[in-house]
């Protein structure tokens, strides 16, 4: 899937991406640095993007690349 599909999908349908490719263990991770409390999160973004991070590696991306293209889409989300 290309970056230009993926953020169309991402538009239409943000949440189901998060439900269908979000990773067991990544709600308590975010707890975990909620209650850590040094730092905002916004905690839509957070799962978004490792959601998006997740459904790159499943389709075969290294792990520092999917998380260096999450970010470059959740850029292009936000601008």
């Amino acid at each position: 899937m290309d970056r230009a599909d993926l953020l169309k999908w991402i538009r239409r349908d943000g949440s189901g991406l998060v439900e269908r490719f979000l990773p067991s263990g990544a709600r308590a991770g975010l707890e975990d640095v909620i209650l850590d409390g040094r730092h905002d999160v916004d905690a839509d973004a957070y799962l978004m993007f490792v959601s998006i991070s997740a459904l790159l590696r499943k389709d075969g991306m290294a792990s520092c690349d999917s998380d260096r293209e999450a970010g470059r889409i959740m850029a292009l989300l936000n601008a």
